[in-house]
């Protein structure tokens, strides 16, 4: 009995329960499908502005194309303008072009009659070109002469160094070859150094000294020798070289041999060149220039009239390829036995080569001139 009542008491609490849950649930329901409902017409109300704002956009570009087209067409009848004036521009810019051809053919019509009078003057003038040639070789020699005046402003010379205008330095041994410091070398130019008392009195005792020198004769009569000829000494017997040393022609150096050679006028060297280096052999091609001559002594002569020691490279008087003369105080402070220090002895020498009874030499006026190799 019990159990029948409990099964009674359940089925009145589930049928009381049932219609409860069955409207909440209908609730839910109703709610749910409301917000939906509100949900699409949102986004149905978001389109549709979009598409009117779509709408207005495209009215405003059209209405912005019809207003351009309008104006082009407004527009048009200024560009025609435009071309019409450039069209005139080019027409009166090809007038002017036409006036200034005509001008130019006229102006080469005068230049044409001007040549030919200027043929006719050079006919009339070809017989004073020989004297302006003259004229200008004499200014060339003065221009030599000025560049050389002018060594002091154009060339910065220091110790080793010699320095351009255009800032090349380039680089020599004259000071180690050249060690005396008997001269005054620090002249501005060559005019200065001309004027100065030293240099008149220099160039007074050498030519004292050049004038007291003598011949020295040779009797042919007594000589059975046949020489070997130049070519065939100089292919079979050369010279033995010397050690190289950078000698460049500087403005001090330019000084220095205007003290040993006074009687110089013709200086054709350039400063910043290199002083060559030759045999005895080739001696006499280059006369009148400063060369480093080398070779081998042959023989050793004293002067008694004229107290010089004479050097012949190359052979015995009068076949040698070069003569040395040396005064006798320059060759004492060298050696006190010059014949024995020189004799059969290869010897370079610096110094200007001359012609003498029709043979070169070199004359040496200071001990820095001349060394034994």
């Amino acid at each position: 009995m019990k159990n029948y009542l409990i099964f009674a008491m359940l089925l009145v609490t589930g049928l009381t329960a049932y219609p409860q849950a069955t409207r909440t649930a209908k609730e839910t329901k109703s709610e749910k499908s409301g917000a939906k409902k509100e949900a699409v017409h949102r986004t149905t109300s978001r389109t549709d502005n979009k598409s009117g704002n779509e709408k207005k956009v495209v009215e405003t570009s059209h209405e912005k194309t019809r207003t351009q087209v309008e104006t082009r067409r407004f527009q048009r009848p200024q560009v025609e303008t435009r071309t019409t004036d450039r069209t005139q521009e080019k027409r009166s810019n090809s007038e002017n072009v036409r006036s200034n051809r005509q001008d130019v053919r006229t102006n080469n019509q005068n230049v044409r009659t001007n040549k030919e009078d200027v043929r006719t003057n050079s006919q009339g003038s070809r017989s004073n070109n020989e004297g302006a040639r003259k004229i200008k070789e004499t200014v060339r020699n003065q221009s030599n002469t000025d560049r050389n005046s002018e060594s002091g402003r154009v060339y910065h010379e220091g110790r080793g160094t010699l320095t351009r205008d255009d800032g090349t330095v380039i680089r020599h041994q004259n000071d180690e070859v050249f060690t005396s410091r008997k001269y005054k070398l620090d002249y501005d130019n060559f005019e200065s150094l001309r004027r100065s008392d030293e240099f008149n009195r220099d160039h007074h005792d050498y030519d004292d000294w050049y004038g007291r020198r003598r011949v020295r004769i040779f009797n042919h009569l007594n000589d059975h020798f046949v020489p070997m000829p130049w070519e065939l000494r100089r292919a079979r017997y050369y010279y033995r070289m010397p050690r190289h040393i950078d000698l460049i022609w500087t403005p001090l150096l330019f000084h220095r041999f205007m003290f040993y050679y006074p009687a110089q006028h013709d200086w054709n060297m350039e400063f910043g060149s290199q002083i060559e280096t030759i045999s005895a052999y080739d001696a006499k091609d280059f006369a009148g220039t400063v060369r480093q001559v080398y070779g081998k002594v042959q023989e050793v002569y004293y002067s008694p009239e004229d107290e010089n020691y004479i050097l012949y490279v190359g052979g015995d008087f009068p076949y040698q390829d070069l003569s040395i003369v040396i005064p006798k105080e320059i060759a004492r402070n060298i050696s006190l036995s010059p014949k024995w220090y020189f004799d059969q002895e290869f010897v370079w020498v610096i110094g200007l080569i001359n012609m003498w009874e029709g043979k070169p030499e070199i004359i040496v006026r200071d001990q820095d001139q001349i060394r034994k190799y």
